[in-house]
């Protein structure tokens, strides 16, 4: 196409027939009037969001390039409600892309002291302890679970403190060149994460992992918590455990994304896999982990993969709320 706003025009065009299908299977041959309502609603979204998109496809591509962050935003929304649209919205993204990145600020990483390796393998076992080996006692039972939450996150923000804050200024300060660097992270971790889900997904026969499962049940029991634990408790916690303290811990930048990763996918289905392809979504997990861990070691800001986590799940929380 010689004018590459059409590409744009196109995936926005091809949305809006995706929602006018989907409302019509929902008013027709959708009997569950929840079910109706949750699915006009996303469907609503979508649609705002796909009107603001085409609008924007209408400017010069300067001014485009200029106010690209929320045709991003619309785009991965686009790309997880519908994928063929999004996957024509992230070419056109490519496609006007200048090539001109702004570097990143450089964060010297200081030596590691043998207290701080100390502090960190505690970090490490507390975190491994609580989660997984805790639940067993019978005391777990009688304490609310957003108090085992809420001990997890003071105890790893206090370890990691002196980290957290130090990388927040810089990421607070340099807001404008870390946005776009976060996003386009994101996009591509997300592209990976498609990659890898696939044959997974083929495999189980279309169901999501027993994880997810588990999440969405929470998010109908507890939907205002399960939010909160989702959108702010596991990005900064988890990527300040798996990402924060194992690179104290790991010098080596690739056996520390292995591992990093893999640790990610394993504790997030070790104690819900109901079967053996059911097991297969560590490597989704571990591809979101890897990526997350990526980030990481080319940034040097954790609040880099804290970010592009909290995206991953707000949208998944968005997507989970309007459906259950």
């Amino acid at each position: 196409m010689k004018d590459k706003r059409n590409i744009l025009k196109l995936s926005c065009i091809l949305e809006f027939i995706y929602i006018a299908l989907l409302i019509v299977n929902v008013l027709f041959f959708t009997k569950d009037n929840e079910e109706k309502v949750a699915n006009i609603f996303v469907c609503l979204v979508s649609f705002i969001i796909t009107v603001l998109l085409y609008k924007e496809s209408k400017k010069e591509i300067a001014e485009i390039r200029k106010n690209k962050i929320k045709i991003q935003m619309g785009i991965i929304w686009m790309f997880l409600y519908s994928i063929i649209p999004g996957i024509l919205g992230f070419f056109f993204l490519s496609s006007i892309s200048d090539n001109k990145k702004r570097a990143l600020p450089v964060i010297n990483e200081e030596k590691v002291t043998k207290k701080e390796v100390a502090k960190h393998v505690f970090v490490l076992i507390f975190f491994l302890f609580i989660m997984f080996i805790f639940p067993f006692f019978p005391l777990y039972d009688k304490i609310p679970i957003y108090f085992i939450y809420l001990l997890i996150l003071i105890v790893v923000v206090f370890v990691n403190f002196k980290d957290l804050k130090s990388n927040f200024i810089i990421f607070i300060k340099n807001i404008k060149t870390y946005i776009p660097y976060v996003l386009n992270s994101y996009i591509k971790m997300l592209g990976i994460m498609i990659i890898v889900s696939f044959p997974i997904i083929l495999l189980n026969n279309g169901q999501t992992s027993s994880n997810q499962e588990a999440i969405n049940i929470m998010f109908q029991k507890l939907p205002l918590l399960t939010l909160l634990l989702s959108c702010l408790y596991a990005p900064l916690a988890e990527e300040s455990v798996f990402r924060l303290t194992l690179h104290k811990l790991l010098s080596n930048k690739t056996i520390y994304i292995i591992i990093s990763g893999f640790l990610f996918g394993i504790l997030h289905l070790i104690d819900k896999t109901t079967s053996f392809y059911d097991l297969l979504y560590v490597f989704e997990y571990a591809a979101l982990g890897m990526c997350l861990a990526k980030s990481y070691v080319d940034s040097k800001n954790i609040f880099v993969p804290i970010s592009m986590h909290f995206i991953q799940n707000f949208i998944a929380a968005l997507l989970v709320l309007a459906l259950y």
